[in-house]
């Protein structure tokens, strides 16, 4: 590929900033229910990964739509569905490393969510 085509990505810094948004809402929602210290490396993990799902599910939806737009029958479009393709691909390798890696964590707080909830089964909380 010559140099001319090769296009640098612009960083999407308004989607980066959601993202790390969801993953501070996420943070909060847990500390204000009590999460303990001890779960915090969890914590930090699950906050990370599922901001990061957030995100790279929003760039999945535009690959693919990106790969349904592209044009059929002309010069080059072979081409352009292997690059969409391609991208398609990365995102759903991205998704992948960040769903295995969450695995754990989301686990532990959720059966520490569930020991809680035994443990006072008729507890109101007062926000």
């Amino acid at each position: 590929m010559p140099a001319e085509d090769k296009t640098i990505p612009i960083p999407n810094l308004a989607q980066a900033r959601q993202k790390s948004s969801v993953a501070h809402q996420i943070l909060v929602k847990l500390k204000e229910q009590g999460l303990e210290e001890d779960y915090d490396d969890d914590l930090a993990k699950l906050c990370t990964d599922l901001g990061d799902l957030w995100g790279a599910q929003l760039s999945f939806t535009e690959r693919l739509g990106d790969f349904l737009d592209t044009e059929t029958a002309i010069v080059d479009s072979w081409h352009k569905f292997g690059d969409c393709l391609a991208d398609i691909c990365s995102e759903l390798e991205h998704m992948a490393w960040h769903i295995q890696s969450v695995k754990g964590p989301i686990e532990r707080i959720a059966q520490r969510a569930y020991q809680a909830d035994d443990q006072n089964p008729y507890e109101t909380r007062v926000v």
